[in-house]
């Protein structure tokens, strides 16, 4: 492959322009189009360098970074209701069952708590540089999807495609560009053109080809990308779902109240529909769901959103999501009495400190 010749430069990438830069004459109707037919077809390339790619531009790279600790809780809760909605995809799930990772409360928490310390890492992280914890964890990350491509290889599921990379690229970016006003968040032109690079960067890392990465384009071809992805895959995936869906889903929300005890699931999965456009087809069962879903609507479309509200409350809501991020690997209490001792054994990325929860 041409890609196996390639040379790294001086400063890291691979010493090739990419044959279309971001202001690439393709639509995002085009794109997407691509992404569900041959991208269906071609499998994760793991053969791609891992080096940054000659379009990599650090001050939009960095730009995206920022944007991401300005907005630090309400786009926790858009990349936690897009790892839901990508749940509902077939194949996508399939492998999540297959590696038996994150079908239970125990297992989905300590998988999706690795999931954000790495992804934090990404945005706090040094790309430029290969001996990075930021490139470390992309590497690992790397390994990760090789091995469950083999997996599911070997179990007759066929190969990790690039439709479902690219589908799981919007699960980390996509409603952050279609719901900003639903989600309160705040951002500029330039703050957005700044989130997709990063997101480019990283799915180019992670093996995305690039004539099929979702973030490819310019801000408003990637916003109609994301809109077709939402509405093609996504939307009819979460309207029917494969009976393998809701133990998943309720698996996922229910591990990580550890980390963010406010989240109910029935209330959270109908705020995801909600992003999605979909119709709530039953009013909830209890007051309490009923009570967390008005008050997440709240947060989001009120105190995230007006003005001087926001001035007040994005800075504490911010906080209080880092120091969740923060302190649950590190100290997991609530884990720790949702779980017992199970907690205490991982392999994940990070460590969870069980001393002080064992001393007694």
């Amino acid at each position: 492959m041409v890609a196996d010749t390639l040379k790294p430069t001086t400063n890291g990438t691979t010493g090739r322009k990419d044959s279309q830069d971001d202001k690439s004459g393709d639509s995002g109707e085009e794109l997407v189009a691509l992404i569900l037919t041959e991208g269906a077809k071609l499998p994760i390339d793991f053969k791609q360098p891992f080096l940054l790619p000659a379009w990599f531009d650090k001050e939009k790279f960095q730009r995206g970074q920022r944007f991401f600790n300005n907005n630090y809780f309400a786009l926790f809760v858009a990349k936690l209701s897009g790892l839901l909605a990508i749940l509902a995809v077939e194949s996508i799930l399939k492998v999540l069952i297959l590696t038996g990772k994150s079908s239970e409360p125990l297992t989905a928490f300590r998988r999706y708590m690795d999931t954000i310390v790495n992804m934090v890492d990404w945005y706090e992280g040094d790309i430029c540089n290969p001996n990075s914890v930021c490139r470390k964890s992309l590497l690992t990350i790397r390994g990760r999807h090789c091995g469950a491509n083999k997996s599911s290889s070997a179990a007759g599921f066929g190969p990790i495609t690039q439709r479902d990379m690219a589908v799981t690229q919007f699960g980390f970016m996509g409603f952050p560009l279609l719901c900003a006003e639903k989600l309160g968040i705040q951002a500029t032109h330039e703050d957005l053109e700044g989130f997709i690079h990063f997101w480019r960067v990283i799915g180019h890392l992670l093996g995305i080809n690039d004539r099929l990465n979702l973030c490819r384009g310019d801000v408003e071809s990637t916003r109609t990308a994301c809109r077709r992805i939402l509405s093609d895959v996504l939307t009819p995936a979460l309207e029917t779902p494969v009976k393998d869906f809701p133990p998943m889903a309720s698996a996922l929300l229910n591990g990580m109240w550890a980390m963010v005890p406010i989240l109910q699931a029935e209330a959270f999965m109908d705020f995801t529909r909600h992003l999605c456009g979909i119709p709530q087809p039953n009013e909830l069962r209890t007051l309490y769901s009923r009570m967390i879903l008005q008050l997440q609507l709240f947060v989001h479309s009120v105190l995230l959103t007006r003005y001087y509200l926001a001035l007040i409350f994005r800075p504490i809501l911010n906080f209080q999501m880092w120091l969740a991020v923060f302190l649950t690997p590190k100290f997991p209490l609530l884990a720790f009495l949702t779980f017992g001792r199970n907690i205490c054994t991982t392999e994940t990325h990070y460590q969870l400190q069980p001393t002080m929860l064992t001393a007694s």
